[in-house]
C-alpha cells in the first residue's frame, strides 16, 4: 500500500503501433529469377490482406475507443513506426487518418523510435540507428506536426553509445524494457537515469497481466476487470508505473470476444477512481530520479541465442552488400530476431513460445533471403567477386564445426563469422578440421575465394589462421569501397 500523504501514483501508458514485415516462408531463389522487384518474393505476399484483418479486428476499434478516452481527458503515448505509416498511406488511408486524429490529439504524446522497428541499435556502428531515428523524426513532423523528445527503446538493451547518440540528437528521455534492464532492487516504478539520460522502466508483470494473461481462463485471476487491475496498480509502491503495450493486443492477438476492448474502454475511469493520474512520458521524466542504473544495465547481447547472434552479425555486414536499402531495412525488423528464440520476453508484447524446429526454420528462411539478396546485389558492386566472398550463406551451406564427426553446435555463415568463431572454438576442433583440410575446402567451394583457400591450406595455428582470414576480409572490403 502507498504511504499516507505520498504523491498520487502516476501511470504512463504507451502503445506500440507497428506491423512486422513478415518473411515469405516459402521463399526459393527460383521465385525471384526474372523479377525486377524481388521484395514481394522475400516478404509475405499477402501482407496487405493480413494487415487489413488486423485493422478490422484491432487498430480501427481500439483507436475509436482511444479517441473517446482522449476526449475525456485521458493521456497516453503512441509509438508509430515509419513502415506502419507507409503501409497505411498506401493501402488504408482512412485508417491512417483515424490514427492521425489520435496522434495529434492534445492528450497524446508521440514517441520517437526507429523508422523500421529496427535492430540497428545493436550494431557496433550506430550510423543506421541514427539514420532511422532521423527518418522517423522527420516523418512524425510531417504527418503529425510534432518532434518527439522521448524515445521508445524497448526492442533491445540501451547502451552508453545509444544513450549518448540519442541525447546528442535532442532526446530528453527514453522508455526501456524492464525485462532487458532490471531496475535496481527490481523496482521499476520510479524514474532513473542512464548515463545522465532520464529513463522510464516498463513494469513487465503488470504489462503482461494484459498482454499475456488476460485471455487465459486457467489464470487464477481470470477474468481480469479494469477496476481490479487499477487496484493492483494503486497498491504498487513508487512514483510512476510505465506500461508499453503492443497495440495489436487489443482485438487481434487477444480476441475481442474476451472483452479486451471493453477493458481498454473502462481502464481510465477505473484508474481515476483509485486516484491514479495518467501522464505523458515527458512529464514523468521530469520527476526526481530515484537512482542511476548504468551499472545495473544488462550488457547488449547477453540474452541472444546462437541463431540470433549469427543473424545479427550477418545483418550488420549486409548493410554494405545489399544494394537495395529498402530490402535490407525491412530485414532489420526486430520481429525476425524475436522469432529465432524458442521463448522471447513479452513485457507488453505477445508471448512468443515455439519449438526449436520452428525457430530454426525461421532462421533458415531469413538467412536464405539475406544470402540471396546479397548474391543478387553483387553484380551492382565495384567487385562482384569480393561481394560474393563476403556474403553470408544459407544454413545448408554453412561451415559446421565438429570434432570427430560430433557437431559442436557452432556454424559459420560467412568469412567474418568463421574468423570470429576461431577466437573461441576448442583447439581439438580446429586441429580436426585442419587435418581434413575442411577450412580451405569450404572457402574454395562455398565462399568461392580460391586465393584465400590457398593461403590457409595446411595452416594449423589458431592465431595465424584467424589473422590470415581477417586480413583477406579487409582487402575484400577495400575493393568494394
Amino acid at each position: 500500500m502507498r504511504d499516507e500523504g505520498s504523491n498520487p501514483l502516476a501511470v504512463c501508458l504507451g502503445f506500440d503501433i507497428h506491423y512486422p514485415c513478415y518473411l515469405n516462408p516459402g521463399f526459393q531463389p527460383d521465385l525471384v529469377k526474372g523479377k525486377r522487384n524481388p521484395e514481394s518474393s522475400y516478404f509475405n505476399p499477402n501482407m496487405k490482406g493480413d494487415l487489413g484483418r488486423v485493422i478490422d479486428r484491432s487498430f480501427r476499434p481500439a483507436t475509436e475507443i482511444l479517441l473517446d478516452l482522449l476526449d475525456g481527458g485521458f493521456r497516453c503515448a503512441l509509438s508509430i513506426s515509419g513502415v506502419m505509416v507507409e503501409h497505411l498511406e498506401l493501402w488504408y488511408p482512412e485508417t491512417l487518418e483515424l490514427i492521425s486524429r489520435a496522434a495529434t490529439h492534445q492528450n497524446t504524446e508521440v514517441l520517437a523510435t526507429t523508422y523500421y522497428h529496427s535492430v540497428a541499435g545493436q550494431f557496433s556502428d550506430l550510423t543506421e540507428f541514427m539514420d532511422e531515428f532521423t527518418l522517423h523524426r522527420d516523418l512524425m513532423k510531417e504527418h503529425f506536426a510534432t518532434v518527439p523528445t522521448t524515445f521508445a527503446h524497448t526492442d533491445h538493451p540501451i547502451t552508453p553509445a545509444t544513450a549518448g547518440a540519442l541525447a546528442d540528437a535532442g532526446i530528453k528521455a527514453v522508455i526501456i524494457d524492464g525485462s532487458g534492464h532490471p531496475a535496481p532492487e527490481n523496482d521499476p516504478n520510479h524514474i532513473y537515469t542512464y548515463h545522465g539520460l532520464p529513463v522510464l522502466v516498463t513494469h513487465c508483470d503488470l504489462a503482461d497481466d494484459i498482454a499475456v494473461r488476460f485471455p487465459r481462463r486457467e489464470w487464477d485471476r481470470w477474468p481480469l476487470m479494469a477496476d481490479q487491475y487499477a487496484k493492483w496498480l494503486a497498491a504498487s509502491p513508487g512514483d510512476c508505473i510505465t506500461l508499453f503495450l503492443d497495440y495489436r493486443i487489443f482485438g487481434d492477438v487477444i480476441d475481442p470476444a474476451t472483452g479486451i476492448l471493453e477493458f481498454l474502454r473502462a481502464l481510465p475511469s477505473a484508474l481515476a477512481a483509485e486516484g491514479i493520474t495518467a501522464v505523458h512520458p515527458s512529464e514523468a521524466a521530469r520527476l526526481t530520479p530515484h537512482a542511476e542504473i548504468g551499472k545495473a544495465a544488462a550488457p547488449p547481447g547477453q540474452q541472444r541465442t546462437i541463431l540470433q547472434q549469427s543473424a545479427l552479425e550477418a545483418l550488420e555486414q549486409a548493410g554494405g552488400l545489399v544494394t537495395d536499402p529498402e530490402i535490407w531495412r525491412c530485414l532489420l525488423d526486430t520481429d525476425h530476431l524475436r522469432r529465432m528464440a524458442m521463448r522471447s520476453p513479452s513485457c507488453g508484447r505477445p508471448l512468443h513460445i515455439v519449438s526449436h524446429q520452428a525457430t530454426y526454420d525461421h532462421f533458415a528462411s531469413f538467412m536464405r533471403i539475406l544470402s540471396y539478396a546479397e548474391e543478387r546485389s553483387a553484380a551492382g558492386t565495384r567487385s562482384r567477386k569480393s561481394a560474393l566472398a563476403l556474403r553470408c550463406v544459407p544454413p545448408e551451406k554453412a561451415f559446421s564445426f565438429s570434432s570427430h564427426e560430433r557437431p559442436t553446435g557452432y556454424a559459420a555463415h560467412s568469412l567474418q563469422e568463421l574468423a570470429d568463431m576461431l577466437e573461441f572454438v576448442p583447439d581439438d576442433v580446429i586441429r580436426y578440421h585442419v587435418e581434413r583440410d575442411d577450412f580451405s575446402r569450404w572457402v574454395d567451394q562455398v565462399i568461392g575465394d580460391k586465393e584465400l583457400a590457398g593461403k590457409i591450406r595446411g595452416v594449423s595455428g589458431r592465431i595465424r589462421l584467424q589473422s590470415t582470414i581477417q586480413k583477406r576480409i579487409g582487402k575484400l572490403w577495400k575493393r568494394l569501397s
